[in-house]
Formats: structure tokens, sequence, C-alpha cells
């Protein structure tokens, strides 16, 4: 069981990267060495650095086989998503309130000593 989730776990990984990356224009590296093979056997003394800038650095095309090239094909270009937050500052300023209570009432307790009174007293232990 845990291989079958190494093997799904992997497999999905690749797929991801293959998908969302440049890295399938790994795969396309033997077809820059085969053109470069094919120049060295035209020209005679050019190195690989200066194949690289005759293909790369210009936009001009020697021949029908440079689109194939890897990295080279403007549709396999890698486009990433990105979602910019601003980032905003937030000044809090403490505000005093200053505010002065009046208190009024209009009850008017008036007390009446009667012999209820005694009736309406807290509990008490006993």
């Amino acid at each position: 069981m845990n291989l079958v989730k190494r093997i799904l776990a992997i497999s999905l990984l690749v797929l991801y990267i293959n998908s969302n990356t440049e890295l399938h224009e790994v795969l396309r590296l033997p077809l820059l060495i085969e053109h470069f093979t094919e120049h060295k056997k035209l020209v005679g003394d050019i190195s690989f650095w200066e194949f690289l800038v005759m293909h790369y650095n210009t936009s001009a095309s020697h021949d029908a086989d440079d689109n194939r090239l890897p990295f080279k094909d403007p549709a396999h270009s890698f486009s990433a998503t990105t979602l910019a937050v601003p980032i905003h500052r937030i000044i809090l300023n403490e505000i005093v309130l200053i505010s002065e209570v009046s208190h009024i009432s209009s009850y008017n307790e008036t007390f009446i000593a009667s012999h209820l009174s005694d009736i309406f007293q807290p509990p008490r232990i006993a």
C-alpha cells in the first residue's frame, strides 16, 4: 500500500511539474545536441557557446530546425499566475473621549413603614 501511494505521489508531481513549468523543454535537449553536431559538420571550428549565441541571442532563424530547439518556441513559454496583494499600513490613533455624565433621576422614593415591611426581607440562614 505504501508503494502505491509513493508511485501515485511521484506521478502526480511529475505531471504537475511537466504541465506548469518548463521542465518539458529538457526533453528537447537531444535536439539541441543533434543540431549542434550538424553545425559542427558545416562549420568546423564553432564552439558550443558560439552556437548558443547564434541561436538564442538573435531572433533570426538560420534554418527550419531552429524552432524545434529547447526554449525557442514561444508557444511553449511559461506563464506563471501570480497574485499581488497590496500591503496597507493601518495606523490607529488613540482617541480619548471625555464625556460628562450627569445623573438625572425622576424616581421619588417614599418610605412607608408598615407591618408588611417585615415580609419583604432578604432570606436568612437559620
